[in-house]
């Protein structure tokens, strides 16, 4: 994350991320799914302005971001508020570039950097590990989302193992066809009969082609347990994925529970022109690289 630090006030960039791997291992006792992914964050991400200031506020210039005290934004912030007995507050300012329930862990980004936003504000002095015990509270996402980069999450996605930077950065073009998919849907759904065995896998394979850094093998390991389930729901994933492909993609998948599919270019050059072929077609379309 950016930090711009003053004394009572802080911005900070958070990013999105993709899953080059989402492998849905079983149903655990606690009613979560045991899952193992790669998780990449990319240069789409939202600016949030933190401020001192007596009690919670939250605004976002997007419509659609609940910012009461039920959204996970009031609960970061009051979580972590609580926690160490800060007795005033903060004013939250979301400026939203990443789509909402888009597979991409917008809120959960939000959730991390509103926590590293009031560490530093308020010199509480908190440890990334500090953090993460809380944002494992918050969501399963923020762990990773602390961190950024390139990592490997397993359990339940939120222990997290640095993985070294994708170099150079993959250039990608990510396109989300406005589509509601609910998370809850797809976990209750989803058929593991061998879908951990290829997903396992892919996983092997992406992670040697990660250590090469070559594009190709990247993009010919790509694995999301979910994909094959929610295609058959709604085809237009499909129809993205083939139009990336169709477009010079190396390969392209849909990120987590989607409905946001990524594809990944040769290099900038290829992208930049996938991305002008492409965007007439799609109204949500960002040209993103890898960070």
């Amino acid at each position: 994350m950016i930090n711009l630090p003053s004394r009572d006030e802080m911005v900070i960039t958070s990013y999105a991320k993709i899953n080059l791997v989402l492998n849905i291992l079983n149903k655990r006792r606690d009613g979560y799914h045991e899952i193992e992914t790669i998780m990449q964050s990319v240069n789409l991400a939202d600016n949030l302005t933190i401020t001192k200031e007596e009690g919670i506020k939250i605004e976002c210039n997007n419509p659609q971001i609940p910012v009461d005290k039920g959204s996970l934004a009031y609960q970061s912030a009051e979580k972590i508020l609580q926690k160490y007995k800060i007795k005033s507050g903060v004013k939250i300012r979301i400026d939203k570039r990443i789509p909402v329930a888009s597979g991409m862990a917008g809120g959960s980004a939000n959730s991390a950097a509103i926590l590293v936003g009031i560490n530093k504000i308020y010199n509480l002095n908190l440890s990334v590990e500090d953090l993460r015990r809380i944002g494992e509270e918050l969501g399963m996402d923020v762990p990773f989302c602390l961190q950024n980069g390139t990592a490997l999450a397993y359990n339940r996605g939120e222990k997290i193992i640095p993985l070294p930077p994708i170099e150079p950065p993959l250039w990608l073009i990510l396109i989300n066809p406005d589509l509601e998919i609910s998370t809850q849907w797809a976990y209750h759904n989803i058929d593991l009969v061998g879908n951990s065995k290829r997903g396992g896998d892919k996983m092997k394979a992406m992670l040697q082609a990660l250590k090469k850094g070559i594009p190709r093998e990247i993009a010919q390991n790509l694995f999301n347990s979910f994909e094959e389930m929610i295609i058959k729901r709604y085809p237009e994933i499909e129809k993205i994925k083939s139009n990336l492909m169709k477009g010079g993609a190396l390969g392209a998948l849909m990120s987590g529970s989607g409905p946001t599919v990524f594809g990944i270019m040769q290099n900038k050059e290829e992208a930049l022109k996938a991305y002008k072929k492409l965007k007439s077609e799609y109204r949500s379309i960002w040209l993103a690289h890898t960070i």
